[in-house]
Parts: C-alpha cells; structure tokens; sequence
C-alpha cells in the first residue's frame, strides 16, 4: 500500500471549485498519516487555497475509501488508539467546520471511517457504483454511529452497525442522506455543477450561513432559530448584504467584496 496523498487542483472552468482527492493505492484506506494530511488540509486550505469558494471531495480509483487501516488497527495498543482518535477526530472535525462548502462525490465503496468523512461533507453526491457500511463490529471496533445518524433514521444505523452490511447509494437517498445518485461517467460533472452553484454566491455569506448550520444543528428549535435571528443581524451589516439587496431589486448579477 502507498504512503498516499491530498491532491486540490481548482476545477478548469471554475476557479473558485477546488478539486480534492484521497490518493492512497489501491483501496484509500485512511492510515494515521492520511488522516492527518486530510485535518492540515481542510484546516488551512483558505490560506492555502485563498481564492477556493467550494470544494468537491472525492478519490482515486474505485474506493471512495475503506476507512481505517485496519494494519494499524491490528497493531493497536490503549495509548496509541486514544492518541489516534485524536487525529482522526480533528480530521473529521476539519472537514465539517470548514468555513468553504465542502462536497462529497463518492465515487465507490466507502467503508467504516470512510462514511464518516462523506457524512462532515456539507453535500452527498454518490456513483449508482458507491455502497456505505460500518463494518467495524466485524473487525473488533466501534465507531461511525454517531456520523451515520447524520444521514439516516436510528433504526437504519442500528442495522448497518449491528450487521455490518453494506448498503447501495440508492437506499441511503431514499432517506435523504444522498442528494443525487448518478452514474460513474456523470458523477464529477454534477458535483462540478453544484459547487459552481454554491461559488458564485457571496463568499462571506456562505462562510457565516455554514457556521450558522453547524451552531444550531443540535440545538431545540427556539435556541436553534435565536442563534440564526442574531447571524442574520450580522450578516445584514456586511457589505455583500447589501449589494445581494441591491442586485436584486437592480435584476443585475451582483459584484462580491471578495
């Protein structure tokens, strides 16, 4: 198995789409030093990528990702698995408190901690060819539940976890966790075209609409709708408030601070 990488490149003919692809021949598994050039990427990548208005994540190959090495998991001692929940927790936190939108394109099977990084993803676009489980019960771990619960009722998460089996991407649509199933050939072009969507929206209003999100997804509905009441007085001092108000009432595209 390869060292692996994290490639981003910006889409061709978008600049503001930044590709990022897990590269780990032959299957993605997600060895410690993956997870952590995963976490440093999404944690820097506006100031690495400063001009990046939305992202698309996917893989190489035909695995989206097996999840976690299970080479090192089979050598794991007490100390060394906290110390590596903590880098791949930071790994999974980066990605979902990314301030730039981040896509999932899943391209193939996507396994254990593989689902995980899919379900931090803002959006879920997944090939007819991607299946998702958490066999980790099979492998003498646990994990992955909490994340699942993201995109499917308790009882579903409690069956893939429970059994272990693999699940297509049309079963998980059919409960709202896959925006858009579609073939592999239109799978990159239809993420593309989303975060294309997603770009050319005000690129600080996005930022704050997405840690709006993040605040209140687990909060009750009053504290949850206080919090957006006071994002949204902040968001309507803000230059690009005005100019969205502006462009509207104008019926003319609107011209970004950023």
């Amino acid at each position: 198995m390869t060292e692996g990488t994290v490639t981003a490149v910006f889409a061709a003919d978008n600049e503001g789409v930044l590709v990022v692809t897990i590269d780990r021949h032959p299957v993605n598994a997600l060895s410690l030093a993956q997870f952590k050039r995963l976490r440093d990427f999404f944690n820097n990548v506006q100031e690495t990528h400063p001009t990046a208005r939305c992202i698309v994540l996917t893989a190489s190959g035909k695995l989206f990702s097996a999840g976690a090495d299970v080479k090192e998991l089979s050598e794991r001692t007490t100390a060394g698995q906290i110390a590596r929940s903590v880098v791949s927790r930071g790994c999974f936190d980066a990605i979902r408190r990314c301030p730039i939108p981040v896509i999932a394109a899943v391209n193939g099977a996507a396994i254990g901690a593989g689902v995980v990084v899919s379900s931090c993803c803002d959006i879920i676009l997944a090939s007819e060819a991607a299946t998702f489980s958490l066999p980790e019960i099979l492998v003498g771990v646990m994990g992955g539940t909490r994340h699942m619960a993201r995109l499917v009722p308790d009882k579903i998460v409690r069956y893939m976890a429970l059994t272990g089996r693999k699940v297509d991407a049309r079963y998980l649509e059919r409960f709202g966790g896959i925006h858009e199933v579609t073939s592999p050939e239109a799978l990159m072009p239809a993420a593309l075209a989303l975060a294309a969507d997603i770009a050319k929206n005000s690129p600080s209003a996005v930022r704050l609409m997405k840690e709006a999100i993040n605040l209140t997804e687990d909060m009750p509905l009053n504290e949850g709708y206080r919090v957006e009441q006071l994002f949204t007085t902040l968001a309507s001092s803000m230059p690009d408030s005005k100019e969205a108000a502006l462009a509207f009432l104008e019926k003319r595209k609107p011209v970004w601070e950023e």
